[in-house]
Formats: C-alpha cells, structure tokens, sequence
C-alpha cells in the first residue's frame, strides 16, 4: 500500500473517531480496533521508529472488562486521540520523501566512488558497497527483497526503500555492448518497478564506455520521478 492512501485510510478514521467521541461514545471499540489494524500497517513500512511511538491497544483486556457506559468516554478520547497522532505521523512522512530521496541520490553520488579502492569486476560489487553505505548511515532498506510481476516477467529491484516509496537499480557497464544492454533494461525496468514505486534511482557505474553522459541518460530522466546517476570509474 502506497503512503499516500495508508494516510487518507487513517484521516478519515480519525475524523469519524473524532466524531464518536462527540456524539455516541459508546462507539469506541471499533475504532480501537480499526487503529490497531492501521498501526500494524505503519509499522510494515515505518519499522522501529513507529515501533517507539505508537503501540497497539489491549482489545483482550477491554472486552473481557466490564467496562461501565462511565467509562465508554475515556476509551473514546483514547481512540480518537490514537488515529489522531497517527494521521499526524503519516502526514509529516509524506512531505519529507522528495527531499529523503534527492538526499540518497546525493549520497550516493559522494560516495559511491570514494568508496571503492580497486576496479569493480561485476555489478554485484557495486550492490556490496551501496549496501555499505546505506547500512552505515542506518537507512531502513531491503536488498533483492521485493518481486514485482509484470507482463509474463518478475523484476527484482536492487534496492528498495518502502517508507520513502523507492526503489533503486544498479547497473554496471564495461562495454560498449553492455552499453546498448543497459538502456534497453532500463527501460523494461521502469514501467515495472513504478506499478509498485513512485520513485526511481539508477545508479550506472561506467568504466569509461559511456561518452555522452547527457545523450545516455536525458530520455531516462525524462520519465517522471526518476534520476539516473552515471557514475565514472
């Protein structure tokens, strides 16, 4: 599930919980529920730090307390002001993507090179020192994690970055062969990866094939929300 839905799914609980809380109290339980249901979601993409800040109710104690109509407004004000934060949350993540992902196309650009001491051989090597990087700077990611079907084919991102709804591909060139190779995967990967992906990073990493860095990459670049990084040996 992509964000932007996630949030609006949580906006309008909260705003139907903000209701019940004014209007039949005794209401509460499905919403408590419901925010259960939501957060499960938000901690599938957010991880640890959803983990710290939004914790799931206790439905078992509350169905199996008598809980007096004195008290239905007590757990009213709980579900409406859980939704609440919860939509707030989302709503702060989804104005920090773009600049989250021009910042691990920086990133990347700084310090891919400097970070490799001998030549590449393969596009795995590549993938092994990115992965380096991300990990140091403690970004939540998944290597090869994510299938998507598309046509009669499965594409598997490189990596992908499911809070900031990216997905990122390495490719390596070392002829002028690979050359030609590359843009044609390129351009099957892109249709597929943005059924799933809002946002695209190919990281091409040229041991000096690539002589038109401009002429390779403008076509790419002019696909919505994708970024081509060619990256000189």
């Amino acid at each position: 599930m992509d964000l932007e839905t996630l949030y609006n799914m949580v906006r309008a609980s909260a705003q139907s919980a903000e209701r019940m809380a004014r209007t039949n109290v005794g209401g509460y339980f499905p919403f408590i529920e419901e925010y259960n249901m939501l957060t499960s979601l938000v901690l599938e993409q957010f991880g640890d730090e959803a983990k710290q800040l939004f914790k799931p109710i206790n439905t078992q104690n509350i169905s199996t307390r008598r809980i007096t109509p004195m008290n239905w407004g007590t757990y009213a004000e709980l579900a409406n002001a859980r939704l609440t934060s919860l939509a707030a949350y989302l709503q702060s993540k989804l104005v920090a993507p773009d600049r989250q992902v021009l910042a691990i196309f920086d990133l990347v650009k700084a310090m891919l090179r400097p970070s490799i001491f001998e030549e590449p051989k393969q596009e795995k090597d590549i993938q092994n020192t990115l992965e380096i990087i991300f990990r140091s700077r403690g970004l939540d990611y998944r290597r090869e994690k994510v299938s998507i079907e598309y046509s009669s084919k499965s594409f598997v991102p490189d990596f992908t970055f499911e809070a900031l709804n990216l997905a990122l591909e390495v490719k390596f060139c070392d002829s002028a062969k690979k050359e030609k190779v590359i843009i044609d995967e390129m351009n099957a990967d892109i249709p597929a990866y943005q059924t799933r992906y809002r946002w695209l990073i190919f990281v091409v990493y040229d041991l000096g094939i690539i002589q038109d860095d401009y002429l390779f990459k403008s076509s790419i670049e002019s696909n919505p929300d994708i970024f081509v990084l060619i990256q000189k040996h």
